[in-house]
């Protein structure tokens, strides 16, 4: 009786396991158990930080405190110029997460593809979810410029977050492989996307269906990108979107020191001493300013810019990157929309996944977007 009583507990329980086993991967969309595991911890925490506001920011959500419990339990790789150069930039895209954070879908289709102008190629990404047909051209293409300091990311890291926006904007995601530092100093990344704009001119695509978008460093690219077109008398693109942009390698912003305690994504850095830049510059940077627009487009101009789209979090040492930007903006009367997240991390829209104040302003730039193709915006 006893023994039928184990075999019948145990006929439950393995029945059990099944069904969970399948249900959390059908729930949360995906396979990956490092990324499951981070699903998991953030639904419990969540419940805690339900139960527990934050009185001194009452904005925040519980499922954005409980994300940032868990960025707060991460230890972040630290740069040390002292170390091999060769190993440090090794470890830290060994650290680099993005891809597990925010996984790919099933559904969405990435096909490569291999451009080239005045004996330039670049390597790009076509990418978008759940269309019945590959859609190569279409009427809309974004240009994303990822984001990692120009030393870290490529289209395994980012392709969750760029398939969720081909599939939120209705367009078709085109991703540059940019070269990176310290392998290839600036301004190659910038030469990259101008290559890449060359040849879809070339290819009889208007810029009237093209937007530029980064997030961090992709966001500066993004900038550098368009005066870079523009310098070169060519047609601009219909606009720009930047997440976080690091638009001044010089660091002079107040945001720096202000907000260096309260930004988790970059806790456990020290004040810059210039080594991260010169990695960006190469192997001469004393000849060059940080300060200098070739690389920090703060101090560039932005003269005959496009309708520009700028977001920033208020906890992030970034932030002054973005305001200067947008005072620069106006006064080149250039239309800039800007949304500062209240009390949110750096490229906080990323983690759309995990908290409705990403999915809000993902939704905000996706309202932007639909004005911009239908010709509806105000001078």
């Amino acid at each position: 009786m006893l023994t039928c009583n184990c075999f019948g507990f145990l006929k439950k329980l393995t029945l059990f396991i099944l069904i969970v086993t399948i249900a959390i991967p059908l729930y949360y969309g995906s396979t990956n158990v490092q990324h499951l595991r981070i699903r998991l911890l953030h639904s419990m925490l969540s419940i805690k930080h339900s139960l527990l506001p934050d009185q001194a920011r009452p904005t925040l959500s519980a499922d954005y405190r409980a994300f940032e419990e868990i960025i707060l339990m991460t230890p972040l790789a630290e740069l040390d110029p002292l170390a091999d150069l060769a190993t440090i930039i090794k470890d830290l895209r060994a650290s680099f997460t993005m891809g597990t954070t925010i996984p790919k879908p099933s559904q969405c289709q990435i096909n490569k593809e291999v451009f080239e102008h005045d004996g330039h190629t670049v390597d790009t990404y076509w990418i978008n979810y759940n269309t019945k047909k590959f859609q190569r051209k279409s009427e809309r293409i974004l240009l994303f410029f990822h984001g990692g300091g120009y030393m870290l990311g490529d289209i395994h890291s980012y392709s969750g977050f760029e398939c969720h926006l081909s599939h939120l904007f209705n367009v078709t995601i085109l991703h540059l492989e940019y070269r990176l530092c310290p392998e290839h100093p600036l301004p190659a990344a910038v030469d990259d996307a101008v290559s890449l704009y060359h040849a879809l001119l070339r290819d009889h695509i208007s810029p009237s269906q093209l937007l530029f978008m980064g997030d961090s460093a992709g966001g500066g690219l993004s900038l550098l990108a368009v005066q870079a077109v523009i310098a070169r008398q060519l047609p601009v693109p219909r606009g720009v979107i930047v997440l976080s942009p690091w638009t001044d390698l010089s660091a002079s912003g107040e945001s720096y020191k202000r907000n260096r305690q309260i930004d988790i994504m970059f806790r456990n850095t020290k004040e810059d001493n210039g080594s991260t830049v010169k990695l960006m510059l190469g192997s001469n940077p004393a000849q060059l300013s940080p300060d200098n627009p070739i690389y920090s487009p703060l101090f560039g101009s932005f003269e005959g810019f496009p309708p520009m789209y700028i977001n920033v979090g208020t906890a992030e040492i970034l932030e002054d990157d973005s305001r200067r930007v947008l005072r620069k903006a106006q006064e080149s009367n250039v239309y800039v929309t800007f949304e500062e997240g209240l009390h949110l991390m750096h490229v906080y829209p990323a983690f759309f996944l995990y908290y409705p104040e990403a999915r809000k302003t993902l939704n905000n730039i996706n309202q932007w977007i639909q004005t911009i193709f239908d010709q509806k915006l105000s001078e």
